[in-house]
């Protein structure tokens, strides 16, 4: 976003004090509105009682970029799409939460949901890319633990009761989010995401297969209000995929067993596992089907 010049000269005579700033003298309310613009974008949050807009990091590196180049990324630029409150309360609803529950929070964002989470005594661990809204993760308190990292280079360590998401869209990137994450549910676990609307008619291959996964694990899509996300201005559904999977015993190896091929030898098989009616190496009588067979006599029964 484009910032104009008198914006510009309006936040250089700025007073910065650490993570406030103060902007100095009386300003026409239009040029304020669209200083305020400039500062929201950048992170900063007006503080009535301070008077000042207050970042989680120091002022002057928050705004020196936008200095520099007279631009802004902002959170649309950035395909960022904070989760609306009534949205919120709708994924926490579906998920079931329980006090003591352990969630984890993929792309957290500035926390919506998982401040919401942690409010209904959820343990909530996030994973966040932006340096900026990390470090206001970890201001607010609420998070367990706050990685600030790409979530596709996050290693599986731990497992979750619950992973509650609102993933990036653009370029179909929900769908492939939704699956890294899934690796991070316990079996008997849940995950609840904010998938594109489009998710339900698409005719992709990668859609197909992942609507059959959904389909296979008995989940769910949940169609949001028109309005759920107004900044987006597209639709949008809830997915819920339950995680069935058994998870191996911590310690052991799970053995594959090869089946037998009976197209391959089907006499050898039957004879040597079905059908043979001679003695057994162990010196019993050969089996029938539906008893076990008794212990060998030593007579010759062949014309019995």
């Amino acid at each position: 976003m484009k910032i104009d010049p008198d914006v510009l000269d309006v936040l250089r005579a700025a007073t910065l004090d650490g993570p406030t700033l103060r902007l100095n003298g009386q300003l026409e309310r239009k040029l304020y509105e669209r200083v305020n613009l400039a500062l929201h974008a950048l992170g900063g949050v007006w503080h009535r009682y301070k008077k000042a807009h207050i970042f989680t990091i120091d002022a002057a590196d928050a705004i020196a970029g936008l200095l520099d180049t007279g631009e802004v990324i902002t959170d649309v630029d950035r395909g960022f799409f904070p989760t609306p409150e009534p949205t919120v309360e709708r994924l926490l609803d579906l998920a079931e939460l329980e006090p003591g529950c352990e969630v984890l929070e993929p792309s957290a964002g500035r926390g919506a949901i998982a401040e919401a989470a942690a409010a209904r005594g959820a343990v909530v661990d996030c994973v966040e890319l932006d340096t900026a809204r990390a470090e206001h993760l970890h201001a607010g308190g609420y998070a367990r633990q706050v990685t600030n990292a790409d979530f596709f280079s996050v290693k599986v360590q731990r497992r979750y009761q619950r992973v509650i998401m609102n993933p990036p869209f653009a370029g179909r990137q929900d769908i492939r989010h939704v699956e890294r994450a899934l690796r991070f549910v316990e079996p008997g676990g849940l995950l609840v995401a904010i998938m594109y609307g489009s998710l339900t008619y698409r005719g992709d291959s990668r859609t197909k297969d992942f609507l059959a996964r959904i389909r296979e694990a008995r989940g769910t899509l949940w169609q949001l209000p028109a309005d759920a996300f107004p900044a987006v201005g597209v639709a949008t559904v809830i997915a819920v995929i339950p995680v069935r999977d058994v998870a191996p015993p911590r310690g052991m190896r799970q053995i594959s067993l090869r089946p037998e091929d009976f197209t391959a030898r089907p006499r050898a098989v039957q004879q040597d596992l079905f059908l043979d009616d001679g003695t057994t190496a162990h010196h019993t009588a050969a089996l029938d089907g539906l008893v076990h067979g008794a212990p060998h006599d030593g007579r010759d029964h062949t014309d019995q």
